[in-house]
Formats: structure tokens, C-alpha cells, sequence
């Protein structure tokens, strides 16, 4: 009988089309890019990041898009790092920490539906870095080390990518105009006095730079400078040597005021990373406002390279000093976003929103850890609802003296900036 029954089922294979299994040929698993590259150099701007040996545009050449998550893995024969899903963005959009490919300069936006890209020149080669801390310091890397990215999401990031990297800004001063009751040039330059009710009017100001001319608005933040009667300039960003490339510009002789400040020594110096929790940041912006208290400084300039970062903690924490409200703070900070981007909340609640929490109030959260009163949530943040004026004066006055500062000149900056 079994052998019946199996020789029944033998025949019913050997019929066309019956047993038999036809599967659909099996598509190949799509091979997503990869490439291994030098480390030329830590990164030449304020994060400290590492150059790699590709150019943006070659680098989406391969394949990788901006929004794609990537691993990461730097190595030589002493370290190797392995970094998991790190985003590829054309601008630092991560948290305070995280790693990032940065391709700053090569700009997405969205036109008719559809995606069109241009370059600029403000980063030649791809970077890879944490955002705001010293990932060359922190790791000890060094020129001899590979990285090697692979994409392993494609668009992982996208939404990110499409919410904040469109937000690109031109270099012509053509390009903008009046609003607001902020003139054309101040709109350009990103300058501004910072303003609460809780700080003297007029004594604190903030802009782009007025040396580095490289995206054009140097000499209207010299003119501005000179037109508020700066008598100080706390200059984030450069060195003396960074000084001595300017002044082979043919833009140098034109910045009358920021030179003479310059050569009257009312200009410090600091170079600063962005690494604002680092005691470098700290250590170099206590001896600036230590040189300003020291120079009888009256009207204090504060810039970095657009105003933005660098320049954005130093007055978060000076108001913080003076009582201000976070809605003051974050007020002040986010007109830099509507001077570059005409970002604001009217305009796309949703964008402005994922900056305020991305960079804003990373910001504060970390100034925050300062005042041991308050009560850190499970994430390491804090109910910004329940902070009070009195709180934030208390986290940058502990900042500043853990950085170095003495009470008396805590009390005389005090003095001089709070209503």
C-alpha cells in the first residue's frame, strides 16, 4: 500500500505543473557603499572633528545621500573606534556628543518637489565628529588612522536631513532686507544688542565677525561695531594667527574700527572650540571677560564666525548671570535663525520648535547641571517649566567661578551688564 501511495506521488510530481515549486528568481540584496579613507587633519573649524580624504560632492558621488545612517569605524594599528547608524547631514544637527558625518556647505533644497543640490565652499572635505566636544582631543587621533564609513540606512535620518538642512543662507548682502525694525545690514551681519529686561541696554552685543570676511559680512559688523561704540570685542573664534591670514585679505584694509580696536588692544583673542562644557571653552571665556573688566570695557562685542554657536552659549550664559527668562534667552538666541534662514515660528513652528529643543535648550540643560538645587529628570534634563530667573543666575554664576573667575569679578560683571 506505501509503496502505491509513493508511487502515486511520483507521478503527480512528473505531471506538468503539479509539485512543482516555482519561486520567483531572488532579487540580489542591494550592496550599499562603502569606502576607507585617510584622516588628513583635525577638523580647521570650531569641532574638532576629522577631515577625511574626499570631497563632499565625491562622497555622494558613491552613493550617500544626506539623511543616509552610516557605521563609522576609525582605526590604525594601536585604536580602533566603531561608531553605530551616525547620520550624514550637511550641517550639525545631532545632540551635544553624538556623532556625525558633517558635509556643511552642500546644500539640499526642496524646489517644485523635487530635490536639487549646489555647492559651496565652506568645508572641502567630509568630516566626521561629535557635535560641540573634541572628538580629536577626547579619542587622540591621529593622521596615520583610516575610517571607514558604510551606509547601512538609507534616509535613516531623512526626516531630520529635510526638516533643518534645507535651512541654507546666502553670502550676498543683496540677498536680504529690513524687518522688523532691524536694518538691512543688521540683518546681514547677525548683529544685535542682547536685550532682556533683566540686562542693561546696550552694553552687550553680538554679531558675525568682524575680521573674518569669509562669508562677506565682516565689514558690515565692522561698521555696526564702530556705529555702537564697541570699546571691547570678545573674539571666540581666532588666534593670532588666524589674525595674520586676514590681514593678507584685500577686504583687511577696509575694517577700519575692528583694526583699531585691534591695535589698542581691546581685542581678546580666545579661539575657542565649540566644546562648550569643556574647561578650555570655560578657562578662555573667563580670561576674555577678565581682559574686558581689566580694559573698563563699557560696550562688549561678543562674535565667534556667524554669531551662531559658539557666540549663542556665551550670551545664554551672560543673561542667565543677569536673571533673564528662558523665554527671553531663547528670544534672542533664535533671531540668528530669522537673520540667516528667516526661520521663526511663524514661519515653520515645526522646524523652529526642533532647533529650540536640538540646540537651545541642549544649552540650557547642560548650564543647568550648575545649580545643584534643581532635580535632574531620568534623561539628564530638566522641567524648564519649573526653572526660575534666580536658578539659571545661580548655574552661570557657579560656571564661572568653578572656570576661574573670583568673586569680585563676578560681582563687577555682574554690575556692568544686569539692570
Amino acid at each position: 500500500m506505501m509503496k502505491k501511495f509513493f508511487a502515486f506521488l511520483v507521478a503527480l510530481c512528473l505531471l506538468p505543473g503539479m509539485c512543482a515549486v516555482h519561486a520567483e528568481p531572488a532579487e540580489a540584496p542591494e550592496e550599499f557603499p562603502s569606502v576607507t579613507l585617510d584622516i588628513l587633519n583635525r577638523g580647521e573649524d570650531a569641532f574638532f572633528g576629522c577631515d577625511v580624504n574626499i570631497s563632499i560632492r565625491d562622497f555622494i558621488a558613491l552613493g550617500f545621500e544626506f539623511g543616509d545612517a552610516c557605521d563609522v569605524v576609525l582605526e590604525n594599528d594601536l585604536f580602533r573606534y566603531e561608531f553605530k547608524s551616525v547620520p550624514f547631514y550637511n550641517g550639525y544637527y545631532t545632540k551635544t556628543g553624538d556623532p556625525l558625518l558633517c558635509g556643511y556647505g552642500y546644500a539640499v533644497r526642496e524646489k517644485r518637489g523635487e530635490d536639487y543640490q549646489y555647492t559651496r565652499t565652506d568645508y572641502p572635505y567630509l568630516r566626521f565628529c561629535f557635535n560641540n566636544r573634541e572628538m580629536w582631543n577626547l579619542l587622540h587621533l591621529t593622521t596615520d588612522m583610516k575610517c571607514t564609513i558604510t551606509l547601512v540606512e538609507k534616509g535613516g535620518y531623512d526626516y531630520d536631513q529635510k526638516l533643518v538642512g534645507s535651512q541654507t543662507y546666502s553670502k550676498n548682502f543683496e540677498d536680504y532686507e529690513a524687518k522688523n525694525g532691524i536694518t538691512q545690514e543688521e540683518v546681514f551681519a547677525n548683529f544685535r544688542a542682547v536685550r532682556s529686561n533683566a540686562i542693561r541696554e546696550n552694553v552687550l552685543f553680538r554679531s558675525a565677525s568682524p575680521f573674518d570676511n569669509a562669508n562677506n559680512r565682516a565689514p558690515y559688523a565692522d561698521e555696526l561695531a564702530k556705529a555702537n561704540g564697541i570699546d571691547y570685542v570678545l573674539n571666540l573664534a581666532d588666534s593670532q594667527a588666524k589674525i595674520d591670514m586676514y590681514k593678507e585679505s584685500e577686504i583687511w584694509p577696509e575694517l577700519d574700527y575692528s583694526r583699531k580696536l585691534l591695535n589698542n588692544g581691546q581685542v581678546c583673542l580666545m579661539s575657542m572650540s565649540a566644546a562648550y562644557e569643556g574647561t578650555a571653552y570655560q578657562s578662555a571665556l573667563v580670561n576674555g571677560l577678565n581682559s574686558a573688566l581689566a580694559h573698563s570695557a563699557t560696550r562688549i562685542l561678543i562674535h565667534c564666525t556667524e554669531g551662531k554657536d559658539r557666540t549663542g552659549f556665551v550670551a545664554l550664559l551672560l543673561e542667565s548671570l543677569c536673571g533673564a527668562t528662558y523665554e527671553e534667552m531663547v528670544h534672542d538666541y533664535m533671531i540668528t535663525y530669522d537673520n540667516y534662514y528667516s526661520l521663526t515660528e511663524a514661519s515653520d513652528k515645526t522646524a523652529y520648535d526642533y532647533i529650540v529643543e536640538l540646540k537651545f535648550d541642549d544649552m540650557v540643560n547642560y548650564l543647568l547641571t550648575f545649580d545643584s538645587t534643581l532635580e535632574a529628570k531620568g534623561d539628564g534634563t530638566y522641567d524648564l517649566a519649573g526653572v526660575t530667573p534666580e536658578n539659571y543666575a545661580a548655574a552661570a554664576r557657579n560656571l564661572l567661578a568653578k572656570a576661574g573667575m573670583s568673586d569680585d569679578n563676578l560681582q563687577a560683571l555682574t554690575a556692568l551688564l544686569k539692570k
